[in-house]
């Protein structure tokens, strides 16, 4: 017999399809940054319940007795958390239940530093199988992270968490019935909706779907979903044109995605040399290519840092010299707060002229500012290292150059390729967000048992991405 739990029903708001595979256990592994994920959302529970020590937890019982002692605590009106109560097909287990006067407080758990849209029908889901199984619902409240604390010594719960008042917001959700008995229904079909229905802005919001890979490696390579402006690319793709090459001639699109047509029209790479001249022109030598990993907790672990602040572990920097010259440096972290043995070993390498090099310069911009808040002792250098940073996205994300090879893609892994035909394909780790992942498991959490081998591959993965700075502006010299 299927049954709609909360998680299903979010599910099905945002995908018919996804809900299906969920349903029959058919969605892909859990990645390590999935199980990260629960993780955060653990630990910041903990600290919740810390601020109700006359809660009972019924989280690790079963499906039938969590229900059944769900119904003794109501009874009780005791504080509940995972408060498990079914209607007819229909189930939740609530993150917390309070008593209030003469019914009762709904209350969602989040490791968010912010009430987040999807917050409201999760809730309102919730109310609707409460009240339909007699439970009156006063009041329904977000719990989530103040993004302001920062830990200093042993966390205080009650100024690490934040609870807001959401009744009149989840009480304007329409429609939560009817909903939930579609959903109902997609639980028991015995085929998945069909994939070219299923794809829509609803496979990156309010989370990047874990079936999106696969729908979307059915499109044509040059699809319309590659275009910049995504109001103009759903309105094509709803129209039914999905390939670049079928949009009409005299279509309106921005300058950046005629750019895209025509490379793939033509097949060739667009390049505005004038635009690129202009930007190698701007640079002053020694090149300091420069990047960061970093990993990030929703209840901080270091003092001086707060929920998911970004925690630099490693750098790479290679310099770059007019004559052709390049020069390494690194740092990986062993344990504990990476943050002052990282800054110590960075001041006497990256020097006082020459630009620092960056790719999308935000991420490195704010891990830097928040270093310099956190350790002030450090914020003039620091501060004169942000004067000279230099964003080598910029050629890329304003179109100077362009190869369809990238997909409408200004990232590092796209252009890397499409400019210099290497990639980061043979590569153990080769993207950021494992990077994060294997350091913390193996040198925090120390879960991972590899730690010599992921430190290897670590180093291996952050030198490529400074490496490849270098060259591509070696690529970018060549075309001026």
């Amino acid at each position: 017999m299927a049954i709609l739990t909360k998680s299903k029903f979010m599910n099905g708001e945002q995908c018919a399809r996804l809900l299906w595979f969920v349903e029959k256990k058919q969605l892909p592994e859990l990645t390590l940054s999935d199980k990260h994920k629960f993780a955060q959302g653990h630990d910041f529970e903990t600290y919740v319940k810390k601020l109700y020590p006359e809660g009972i937890e019924l989280g690790d019982l079963s499906f039938e007795d969590n229900i059944e002692a769900t119904k003794k605590a109501i009874a009780n009106r005791k504080v509940i958390f995972e408060a498990g109560i079914k209607y007819e097909d229909f189930f939740i287990r609530a993150d917390l239940l309070e008593p209030n006067g003469d019914g009762w407080n709904l209350c969602e758990i989040k490791s968010s530093t912010k009430i987040k849209p999807e917050h409201i029908p999760d809730l309102a889901y919730q109310k609707f199988v409460c009240e339909k199984s007699g439970l009156k619902i006063n009041k329904c409240f977000v719990i989530f992270l103040n993004k302001d604390y920062i830990k200093d010594g042993e966390i205080n719960p009650k100024e690490l968490v934040c609870k807001e008042e959401v009744t009149e917001k989840v009480d304007l959700v329409k429609d939560v019935e009817k909903h939930a008995e579609q959903y109902l229904k997609i639980l028991q079909q015995e085929k998945p909706a069909e994939i070219i229905n299923s794809i829509s802005k609803h496979c990156n919001n309010p989370h990047e779907c874990p079936l999106k890979k696969d729908c979307w490696g059915t499109l044509p390579e040059y699809n319309v979903l590659q275009l910049t402006n995504w109001r103009v690319y759903w309105r094509l793709f709803n129209e039914g044109i999905i390939e670049i090459k079928d949009i009409d001639e005299g279509y309106k699109l921005s300058d950046k995605d005629e750019i895209i047509k025509e490379a793939v029209d033509e097949n060739k790479v667009k390049v505005s040399i004038e635009h690129i001249k202009h930007f190698m022109r701007s640079l002053h030598w020694p090149l300091y290519h420069f990047d960061f990993e970093t990993f990030d907790t929703a209840v901080p672990i270091f003092d001086k840092s707060r929920p998911y602040q970004k925690i630099p572990f490693q750098y790479s920097l290679h310099i770059q010299h007019k004559n052709g010259k390049v020069e390494h440096y690194g740092f990986l972290s062993e344990e504990g707060d990476p943050r002052s043995a990282l800054l110590n070993s960075l001041k006497p390498i990256i020097g006082t002229e020459g630009d620092i090099i960056v790719y999308n310069q935000t991420f490195e911009v704010n891990v830097f500012k928040k270093l310099a808040e956190d350790f002030p002792e450090h914020k003039d250098w620091i501060q004169n290292v942000l004067d000279r940073i230099k964003d080598l996205a910029i050629p890329f994300k304003n179109f100077y150059y362009y190869n369809p090879k990238q997909k409408g893609s200004y990232s590092i892994k796209k252009v890397l390729p499409a400019i210099t035909s290497k990639s980061y394909s043979e590569l153990e780790i080769n993207n950021g967000g494992d990077a994060s992942m294997l350091y913390f498991y193996s040198h925090i959490k120390k879960e991972l048992t590899n730690r010599d081998e992921i430190r290897k591959n670590l180093l291996k993965y952050c030198g490529l991405d400074t490496e490849g700075m270098v060259w591509i502006i070696d690529e970018l010299n060549k075309l001026v």
